[in-house]
């Protein structure tokens, strides 16, 4: 499941970028079901990426170096990047339950003013800043894995940087959610390639060669 999520989550997230680039030919986005689609097809996105999330952190537990540190600072990153996602998940949400109540963009614009602060247990600026937590969180793990992991080349060196410059241009554009989804993938796929070397693995390894 999770080799499927690594290359599932970002194909999504550009499926979702190319449907918003033919819902906004006319001048806006939504409401419709170019709209609907598109989120329905962003929130499997936001799902799947909670697996890349979990996948991520149990890799660099996998790791050997790093200790309890190692341990610690991935389960605060993990948290961060889940916290983020479930803000990210509730707008994914909100969205689709205006775009299928409103009847034209007006009322969109309205009811998306009406549910800002759903639900109101919870400070409408964590909806506000919230998703940027799971940006940083999946950034901050592919640092980690890239320090701890086994494999320490240039791959596993160029996934955060690939990382940061996808979600910068997607933060910086919209437009340019196919292009920012599509690094994302590129950053994933060494860690598709192979597991993290457990130590029963390194253990298996040298009894083979005993």
């Amino acid at each position: 499941m999770t080799r499927t999520a690594f290359h599932l989550a970002p194909a999504l997230m550009g499926a979702y970028g190319v449907v918003r680039l033919v819902d906004g030919i006319d001048g806006q986005h939504g409401p419709g079901p170019a709209w609907t689609i598109g989120h329905l097809l962003f929130l499997g996105s936001l799902l799947l990426y909670g697996v890349v999330i979990a996948g991520l952190r149990r890799r660099i537990l996998d790791a050997g170096a790093g200790g309890p540190a190692r341990r610690i600072t991935a389960g605060v990153l993990t948290t961060v990047a889940a916290v983020g996602l479930a803000a990210f998940v509730r707008v994914a949400v909100l969205d689709i339950v205006v775009g299928l109540k409103a009847a034209d963009a007006a009322e969109k614009s309205a009811l998306s003013d009406r549910y800002a602060d759903v639900p109101a247990v919870i400070p409408q600026a964590f909806y506000e800043v919230g998703p940027v937590f799971f940006m940083l969180g999946l950034l901050a793990l592919f640092v980690q894995y890239a320090v701890v992991g086994p494999r320490r080349g240039l791959a596993s060196a160029a996934a955060p940087v690939l990382v940061l410059v996808g979600f910068v241009a997607i933060m910086a554009d919209l437009n340019l959610l196919p292009i920012g989804a599509a690094l994302i993938w590129v950053a994933l796929v060494p860690l598709n390639r192979a597991d993290a070397v457990t130590p029963a693995h390194r253990h298996a390894s040298v009894t083979a060669t005993a």
